[in-house]
């Protein structure tokens, strides 16, 4: 339960709204008041304590002469009666006092009583997390695909903010923690309590009903394409995909996918691993419910002929290879390595041809349903979710926050200009039939030697 000034003053806020929205100073909550004074009248709340409550409960609903008279009807308000001429000066500054409230509660955000209400309850239902997650084991054992320093300062902040949770945070590629969990569970192992895990891989485990539906309060800040709608995964970091080229070896990246699939290319080109079923293939099939049929045949066929792409099994690999100059252009590679990359003065950059809009999946939290420990889990969802978290990441080296708005250094707005249309992958085929497309991209050639 909230406790203390903020408490006090939540209540204060969503009493003054309510009373001037339905213009009645008398609509006050009338338990707060005789809270108190059967708090005196039993010796258990000092009498001036009991008396300055309620001249506060009545200077923040703004309570009218008649109300006053209304209490001094009751014998149990004598208290009230013996101070009378100071319930008199205070009253003729009620109009002001209640504006200087107003005040305060817009500054803090605060517009409407549902708001404070809101806020109230989601204080309470955090306190009730957080005493239960002290029941617990006070560990919890992640697996991420986000790299360990990347998460690091905002999983350092949680445990500030909740010293008697450890983290234990195990870095691995998606795949790894898909069969790490699945192959756990299925052992009846001890497995993660909650995973950080790229959507394309994630959407798997889900799938697999191993996600413990919970909708976080912080949830509501997100759109609808980076949550799930029953509340098994959220968004945590977006992973939009570029292109990548070495500066070096080539002047003026091609600006068209015919460009891009020339024969002068060949032997020079890395892409992410098509046949895999993951974020390559998922990629492409996206590509192709976007440019069309037509346009993306031609592309894969001249690919697959003109350029014979090398293929990798990490969007990592990809950006470091063309960043130290082995390969000249990398598809497939998520930006945020590109340009990290870049700050650290390797010869490297980003790019998209004039028919690709930037394809942007993302990496999501979610707690795996076999955890003895979901209360504390909840709390550290909770706190990734919230702007305070995904500031942290945001200003991370290099890290895009998945929350709207997070006023932090690395967002999509501040790399692309606005006319770039942004589009959220893998779509519903690509989701489905992953496994299907990488077979045929494998009977195409891709991957052969």
């Amino acid at each position: 339960m909230v406790k203390g000034p903020a408490a006090s003053i939540l209540m204060m806020f969503s009493l003054v709204f309510k009373c001037q929205k339905n213009y009645d100073k008398r609509n006050i909550n009338n338990t707060i008041l005789q809270r108190f004074m059967a708090g005196a009248a039993a010796g258990k709340t000092p009498l001036l304590i009991a008396v300055v409550a309620v001249l506060i409960s009545l200077l923040a609903a703004g309570y009218t002469a008649s109300s006053l008279q209304m209490i001094q009807s009751d014998a149990s308000s004598a208290a009230v009666r013996q101070i009378q001429p100071k319930i008199d000066y205070l009253q003729s500054r009620l109009d002001s006092l209640e504006k200087l409230i107003i005040l305060y509660a817009k500054a803090a955000g605060i517009e409407s009583p549902q708001q404070a209400e809101k806020i109230i309850a989601e204080r309470e239902e955090t306190q009730a997390k957080i005493e239960a997650a002290r029941r617990e084991s006070g560990k919890l054992v992640v697996y991420g695909s986000v790299d360990y320093a990347d998460i690091k300062s905002t999983l350092d902040a949680f445990q500030a903010k909740y010293p008697f949770i450890q983290v234990v945070y195990e870095s691995m590629r998606p795949p790894e923690v898909y069969t790490r969990v699945t192959s756990e569970i299925s052992a009846n192992k001890p497995t993660a309590d909650l995973v950080v895990i790229s959507h394309t891989t994630g959407i798997r485990l889900a799938q697999e009903k191993h996600y413990l539906p919970y909708v976080s309060p912080s949830a509501a800040s997100y759109p609808e394409m980076l949550k799930d709608r029953n509340g098994e995964w959220t968004a945590f970091v977006l992973l939009p995909i570029a292109f990548a080229y070495n500066t070096d070896k080539v002047k003026q990246p091609p600006s068209t996918l015919d460009q891009l699939t020339d024969p002068q290319w060949q032997g020079k080109v890395i892409m992410h691993d098509i046949t895999l079923g993951t974020v390559g293939t998922q990629y492409l099939v996206t590509l192709k419910n976007i440019i069309g049929e037509t346009a993306w045949n031609r592309f894969i066929e001249r690919l697959a002929t003109n350029v014979k792409p090398v293929l990798d099994i990490s969007t990592a690999t990809v950006a470091e290879k063309v960043a130290s100059g082995e390969y000249y252009i990398g598809l497939i590679a998520n930006l945020h390595d590109i340009v990290r990359l870049k700050m650290q003065g390797a010869p490297v950059d980003y790019f998209l041809p004039s028919e690709v809009p930037l394809l942007t999946t993302f990496a999501h939290v979610a707690i795996i349903n076999t955890t003895k420990n979901p209360n504390s889990a909840k709390l550290l969802v909770d706190y990734l979710l919230s702007q305070e978290g995904q500031t942290i990441i945001g200003n991370t080296p290099v890290r895009f926050p998945a929350r709207p708005q997070t006023p932090a250094k690395f967002t999509i707005q501040n790399f692309f200009p606005p006319t770039l249309k942004i589009v959220n992958y893998p779509d519903e085929e690509a989701i489905a039939k992953a496994r299907d497309w990488a077979t045929r991209f494998k009977d195409m050639g891709f991957g052969a030697k």
